[in-house]
């Protein structure tokens, strides 16, 4: 829920920052996300906590990826943008990879468009790491 919170507090700044040319993009992101994550919740009683697996990528999942051609994996971490730090594999939900992985599903298989061309991948693994925004 928190994350809904941050991201309705913060529609100004990501929308003239991120979707400018196009507000109607971060409203069907913002509505499609909001709406996956209470299915997620409706899943689970106020009382206790999200496992650490969950079947889907949001803000917050530490995501596998095995690289089909190389057969290597990857470890990311979606997070929000001023939580940023490459080093450590925390990539904003914003970013190119990070937004064509938000919503995706445990062993699914995605062609990921990033500036040096396309890269098949399956999703290995989500840990919902809980970190806080």
């Amino acid at each position: 829920m928190k994350q809904l919170v941050y991201l309705e507090e913060n529609y100004a700044s990501f929308v003239d920052s991120y979707f400018a040319s196009d507000i109607n993009e971060y409203t069907q992101f913002f509505n499609r996300y909001a709406s996956s994550v209470q299915d997620l919740l409706g899943n689970f009683d106020q009382e206790s906590d999200l496992p650490p697996s969950i079947p889907q990528v949001f803000i917050g999942s530490q995501v596998t990826l095995l690289y089909e051609e190389e057969q290597e994996t990857e470890q990311f971490t979606i997070c929000f943008p001023n939580q940023v730090n490459p080093d450590e594999g925390y990539i904003s939900f914003l970013s190119p990879v990070g937004s064509q992985l938000l919503l995706r599903f445990l062993r699914e298989k995605i062609v990921l468009m990033t500036p040096g061309g396309t890269i098949r991948v399956s999703i290995e693994e989500i840990i919902f790491t809980n970190d806080e925004v």
